[in-house]
């Protein structure tokens, strides 16, 4: 069978007089809810909540705005960027000369002072070419000695030739007078005056040796032997060999680490071909990377702090030494051809050289560690470049001087 609902019955509001002298008021009940009766703390309570709402709706975004304000004429003084890096000089080692390693000092890791050895080249060919030098300089300067003697000998023979020619010369002149008188054949007369002639040819054949043997001897035969030309040039030929001996034995060019030593002894060598790297003990520099549109107010000289991934908490202080002429995109291997096919606009960077200052305590910096840059351009925005971009930005207009020149073009 259903069940019957049952109503239960609503207690009709009743007034209940106060007596005589008495101000509480009891409660009124309305469908079995009693009335709210407004208590002492019930206005403290309100205040509270006034006061709340002014602090979320007023006080905050005051607040707010003070901030962001203060970020924006302050933002514009330091530019940051985590694309910079550790440089420092890095010699690549190589043997000036072809030949076999003999010996392989260096190993990865290993400190290395200026001049200590590391590679030795079999020495034994450049040895035997030395020796041939030094004998093909010895032949050049008795080479030289002989010419010498040869001249002497020449002039002798001129002398001697002059002498004979003149004799000859004589001689026929004494015939010629008896032949003409007949005293002798004039047979006699044309063989006198044969010798006459030859010995005059030898005279110019001797002053023609002469010639010959001072052109080779450079014009000047009194010069010391080690300045004739062929002297010289055997004496550069043994300084080569001197220094291709010289140069079998591979020294480190400064203090630093030899890394990657992959050569073992044994091995062939290929002049200027490198060998393995060496990181030098010079200062270390930071290369830091920024964007161009963040360099418009760096300069030369200005401050920076900079703070490496690998010491967190240790904190650099340096200066600008140089800005880079060249977008790194300039150097790479297939620069960009702007001027074909579709064009998108990229941002570049443009390299930032900066010197780090001394450090106490500093921790060792290697090659290629990262870091985070921050440097001090000194930029001061003010009140009047806000109200002067909300102004251009209300009108429909921007800012840039050059960009309102172009319109107004």
């Amino acid at each position: 069978m259903p069940r019957k609902r049952t109503t239960k019955a609503v207690a009709k509001p009743q007034k209940t007089l106060a007596k005589s002298g008495e101000k509480s008021v009891s409660p009124v009940v309305v469908s079995g809810v009693p009335e709210h009766v407004e208590t002492e703390d019930e206005p403290k309570g309100r205040f509270r909540r006034v006061l709340m709402r002014i602090f979320l709706l007023i006080v905050v975004p005051a607040m707010a705005v003070t901030a962001a304000g203060f970020y924006w004429l302050q933002g514009a003084r330091y530019i940051s960027t985590e694309n910079a890096y550790v440089k420092t000089d890095i010699a690549k080692l190589a043997a000036e000369v072809s030949g076999r390693a003999v010996e392989v000092r260096a190993h990865a890791h290993m400190q290395v002072n200026e001049g200590d050895v590391l590679v030795k080249v079999d020495p034994r060919p450049f040895e035997i070419a030395l020796s041939r030098a030094q004998a093909e300089l010895d032949a050049a300067r008795q080479e030289v000695e002989t010419t010498r003697a040869t001249l002497a000998e020449a002039h002798q023979e001129l002398e001697e030739a002059q002498d004979r020619a003149a004799y000859y010369r004589k001689r026929y002149e004494r015939q010629k007078t008896l032949a003409k008188r007949g005293i002798i054949a004039e047979t006699r007369g044309d063989e006198l005056e044969n010798d006459a002639n030859a010995a005059t040819d030898r005279v110019d054949m001797a002053r023609q040796k002469i010639q010959r043997i001072m052109a080779s001897l450079g014009g000047v035969p009194s010069r010391p032997v080690d300045e004739h030309p062929l002297v010289r040039a055997k004496i550069a030929a043994l300084e080569k060999a001197k220094l291709d001996l010289e140069r079998t034995v591979v020294k480190a060019p400064s203090n630093g680490t030899v890394v990657t030593v992959p050569l073992v002894s044994g091995e062939q060598i290929n002049a200027s071909e490198p060998l393995f790297a060496i990181v030098t003990d010079k200062s270390p520099w930071i290369d830091a990377n920024f964007k161009e549109t963040e360099l418009t107010h760096v300069r030369v000289g200005q401050t920076a702090t900079i703070e490496l991934d690998t010491y967190p908490g240790v904190v650099w202080r340096a200066k600008v030494r140089s800005i880079s002429p060249a977008t790194g995109a300039e150097f790479a291997i297939l620069p960009p051809q702007n001027a074909s096919g579709n064009w998108v606009k990229v941002v570049q960077r443009l390299p930032v050289r900066l010197e780090l200052m001394e450090l106490a305590d500093a921790p060792p910096l290697r090659a290629g560690m990262t870091a985070s840059v921050t440097i001090d351009t000194g930029r001061e925005r003010t009140i009047d470049d806000l109200l002067g971009g909300l102004t251009a930005l209300a009108k429909g207009r921007s800012t840039d001087p050059q960009e309102q020149s172009a319109s107004k073009e």
